[in-house]
């Protein structure tokens, strides 16, 4: 179509040029080289306003690409291997050699994988795993190598010799650190419950491990303030190398209690750092109890106990309707699952009694008898059942949550029909069903005459923790998203217009996080607020301020840059007299502080796994030569076609000027003008 438009517009242009010189007598050269002229420009012209598109073939080399990986962990400078990788990084890039033959990328990795800089060493953990799936997806169709600068020492996630198996692309290694075994003595692990109760004993278990060939012996023991609670003569050797201990200490007064666990260092013994472990326990009176009730036998029954449970402050039992009712009055709370008639004794005493409750109904519930016993909610009988996920609604006030990413879990089976809700409420999640939300809530939370309840309108909730656990390979956000719900529910405490949520015990590991909700008169989340807290360093009486930032329907603060030690704090809200105060503990921990050495044979295997080489303290001469002179690492030819439209040459109107510009010149030349 366009080579007629093309032909089209050349006959036009032909005879327009012909009809503006008409009047020219005879066929001159002059003449016809006027004609020429003319046509040529409204031709050219005419080209524009059709604007054909070309098709455009551009063929360039693409160079393989060169990464070069910075670990950026505190274990770095520890090390003493600072100014060593920032010499290495500085030959990388200045490399001609390398420039010339590679498209290089800066990159550093710690907790997580960045584009590149200036390194601070300020991540508190290496996931070298983490870097090698990412760069597994960006080399998976290209040409191109991995330089890693690091120690090889990894304090999180998945063994990346593992990680490392069939790469796409060879990794080469840099060992950075002494590669020399030294005799060290270091607390492998501690293991310790988080609560223990008054007057009560708690277990520790304690991995004391030695590396080393001589024949050794030390002292583990435990103090609390000044008093030593625990002491043990250990012993060690090459055949020996490893002792589990387990104790059981007295948990003799409330509240936060830390603890210093030492394995006493050998005369030698270069990195001690390792030889010291803090751990604390809450001390608490008694455990929340919670109580389920259910006629039948279901998965989701032994989910929610679980879930509940894995809060070490809180117990589940689990009971027939037909349990005595005084039993009731035991529990903070009562799940009642499913309800139908022979609930109608535990309804009763609920009702008069006001205790706080958490509905989950299903396809079995007998909706006539639920409509009878209470005033909450009420809705139509019906037999239809449909699938329903959550939807999570960020709006949410009563509480802090996070959205666990309730619209990829399995559906619920829900009851066909709309529930009406007679007194004020909070919707949690709302219905989605074939990926469209709804205003039908699934999960929502009412109060009245100070008494809680929630409603589930679904069944299978064990399906969510399940996928939970598919998914992250545990299932801490499921039970954290229930046990912020537990404790809404089983809490009696009149609610404040300003509520905070922390740790009392900070591990030295996790990330040091305050949390807050405020909400204005009518208890209504107020996101607009201007929020602010003020640590104070209990030992130093030094404070600072931080700004506590909105996410979602909470505020928080990140305080993990507090160095180990007891802090108390304020959380105050801008033109308002309202303010909250606690207390924490930060222990001191640096994982990245536990080895002596860099791991070099870990990194043989990350190199041989992926067809890399090693090279020690230094990019060695064979991996330079290997980097520009193998043929696994020639540039490949592509071609690129693309269609240009013809607007987009430039130099087409800078013709049609130079056309009508040398008609006029020759005109007026000729006298023609």
């Amino acid at each position: 179509m366009s080579v007629i438009y093309l032909i089209i517009a050349g006959v036009v242009a032909l005879l327009a040029a012909l009809w503006q010189y008409r009047k020219a007598k005879g066929k001159s050269p002059q003449h016809l080289l006027f004609v020429f002229l003319r046509f040529l420009s409204v031709y050219a012209i005419l080209l524009l306003l059709i604007n054909p598109e070309f098709r455009k073939i551009t063929v360039y080399e693409e160079k393989p690409e060169l990464a070069i990986v910075a670990d950026n962990s505190s274990s770095i400078p520890y090390l003493n291997q600072q100014q060593q990788l920032g010499e290495l990084l500085t030959a990388l890039r200045q490399d001609k050699e390398l420039a010339e033959k590679f498209s290089i990328h800066d990159y550093t990795f710690g907790t997580q994988l960045r584009d590149g800089g200036n390194n601070d060493f300020k991540d508190r953990h290496t996931d070298l795993s983490q870097a090698l799936k990412i760069f597994r997806d960006i080399y998976r169709d290209k040409k191109g190598a991995v330089i890693m600068l690091t120690d090889g020492n990894q304090t999180y996630g998945e063994d990346y010799t593992y990680t490392s198996r069939n790469f796409p692309v060879p990794v080469y290694p840099v060992v950075l650190g002494d590669t020399t075994i030294h005799e060290d003595l270091r607390i492998s692990r501690l293991n310790v419950n988080r609560y223990a109760y008054y007057k009560n004993k708690f277990p520790v278990e304690v991995i004391l491990n030695y590396e080393g060939k001589s024949d050794v012996q030390s002292v583990f023991r435990i103090r609390s303030g000044n008093n030593t609670v625990f002491s043990r003569k250990v012993n060690f050797s090459e055949e020996k190398r490893s002792e589990i201990i387990e104790i059981h200490l007295d948990a003799a007064t409330k509240g936060s209690l830390t603890f210093h666990a030492e394995l006493v260092p050998l005369d030698d013994e270069k990195n001690t750092r390792n030889n010291i472990k803090e751990f604390g326990i809450e001390v608490i009176d008694q455990k929340t109890e919670v109580l389920v009730v259910s006629a039948m036998t279901h998965p989701d029954i032994g989910t929610l106990k679980k879930s509940i449970e894995s809060n070490e402050e809180r117990n589940v039992t689990i009971s027939k309707p037909e349990l005595p009712v005084s039993r009731i009055d035991n529990y903070q709370l009562v799940i009642l699952y499913q309800p139908d008639t022979r609930f109608e004794k535990v309804m009763q005493h609920i009702e008069k009694t006001g205790k706080n409750t958490f509905i989950i109904s299903g396809i079995h519930t007998d909706w006539d008898f639920l409509n009878k016993v209470q005033h909450n909610f009420t809705r139509d009988p019906g037999n239809l059942t449909e699938e329903a996920q959550g939807s999570f609604n960020a709006s949410y006030p009563v509480f802090a949550l996070d959205d666990i990413g309730f619209s990829q879990l399995p559906p619920l089976r829900v009851l066909f029909g709309d529930v009406a809700i007679h007194h004020p409420y909070e919707t949690i999640l709302f219905q989605q069903t074939e990926g469209i939300a709804t205003l039908n809530p699934l999960l929502l939370t009412t109060e009245n005459n100070h008494k809680k309840t929630a409603l589930l309108l679904g069944e299978d909730l064990w399906k969510w923790r399940m996928q939970d656990h598919l998914k992250n390979g545990n299932a801490d956000q499921f039970d954290k998203f229930v046990s912020k719900l537990v404790f809404y529910l089983a809490s009696n405490k009149k609610r404040n217009r300003l509520e905070t949520a922390y740790e009392t015990i900070y591990d030295g590991t996790s990330p040091v996080v305050i949390s807050a909700q405020f909400f204005d008169n009518n208890y209504v989340f107020n996101p607009e607020a201007s929020l602010h807290i003020r640590v104070t360093d209990k030992e130093k009486s030094t404070s600072r301020n931080y700004p506590m930032l909105l996410r979602g329907n909470y505020y928080e603060a990140d305080l993990s840059d507090l160095e180990a030690g007891a802090y108390t704090f304020g959380v105050r809200v801008d033109g308002e007299n309202i303010q909250r105060s606690g207390q924490f503990r930060i222990l001191e921990f640096d994982v990245e502080q536990q080895y002596t050495r860099a791991n070099a044979v870990a990194l043989r295997k990350l190199a041989g796994h992926s067809g890399g080489m090693v090279s020690y303290q230094k990019v060695s001469d064979s991996l330079y030569l290997t980097l520009t002179r193998s043929d696994l690492f020639k540039p490949v030819q592509k071609s690129k076609e693309e269609k240009v439209p013809l607007v987009d040459w430039r130099i087409l109107l800078f013709i049609i000027i130079l056309l009508l510009s040398a008609e006029w010149f020759l005109r007026k030349y000729r006298g023609l003008i």
